[in-house]
């Protein structure tokens, strides 16, 4: 992206030893002992660059679904942040639905988390029930895993 380099780095081991890919964890969880479709993991996420870090605390679901539940970045500039991106295209590249921010995070800054669903980096079913289904959208609703 425009040359930066990033990293990313997680706190949950099996995010961890799959490398991030979603197919790769959901194995990992199916040797769980007992195993259940509706898995959830919890990680603390930190993106680096040469612009600054980024501190997320992420939720992955058994579905593909992935919720942003914190998001401390250090860049507070709407048009210039990077690490909405940068976690929206690790996590299409690695099975993942595209992220969805929690509403809270949602209600508390509805300008920030509206541009990057508009751009179509986020999702979010609580800005879908304020605006409505993007256009472009409106048949791959319902479609993902």
């Amino acid at each position: 992206m425009d040359g930066m380099e990033f990293t990313i780095n997680f706190t949950d081991i099996t995010l961890n030893e799959a490398d991030g890919n979603f197919e790769e964890v959901k194995k990992i969880m199916l040797k769980e002992v007992p195993y259940s479709e509706q898995w959830v993991i919890r990680s603390s996420v930190t993106i680096l660059s040469n612009s600054g870090e980024c501190g997320m605390e992420i939720q992955g679901h058994g579905d593909g679904s992935l919720y942003i539940l914190e998001y401390n970045p250090s860049i507070g500039d709407l048009f210039y942040n990077p690490y909405i991106q940068v976690l929206s295209v690790w996590a299409q590249e690695n099975g993942w639905n595209i992220p969805q921010p929690h509403p809270d995070l949602v209600k508390n800054s509805k300008e920030f988390w509206k541009h990057f669903y508009d751009t179509l980096l986020i999702d979010s079913d609580y800005l879908d029930k304020l605006y409505g289904v993007r256009p472009q959208l409106k048949e791959e609703k319902g479609k993902k895993k």
